[in-house]
């Protein structure tokens, strides 16, 4: 029984220790900016939009986050399509 009493104060030790790791690593993750565009899926073909899609950004600055967010809905298009006339729809902290 008086191992189990010592080894409590050691354990909620490691459990403290454990849980503060995790929750100052969303912190240090919310220094950038996250953005969210929206761009119209155009055939290369003849110029005809076929629908939407969206494009998700992270960066440390916000132009680069809308960057990076337009080159995300890029990504997306299938061979023979772009993404074109992206509007900025969100931009948020963290």
């Amino acid at each position: 029984m008086r191992k189990l009493i010592a080894l409590s104060p050691l354990l909620t030790a490691v459990v403290a220790a454990t849980l503060s790791v995790g929750v100052a690593a969303p912190a240090q993750a919310a220094n950038g900016w996250n953005a969210t565009v929206q761009c119209t899926k155009f055939r290369i073909a003849d110029s005809s939009g076929h629908g939407f899609f969206n494009g998700h950004g992270w960066a440390k600055t916000k132009d680069l986050a809308w960057k990076a967010a337009i080159k995300d809905a890029n990504d997306q298009m299938p061979r023979g399509y772009r993404a074109k006339h992206c509007v900025k729809k969100k931009i948020v902290r963290g």
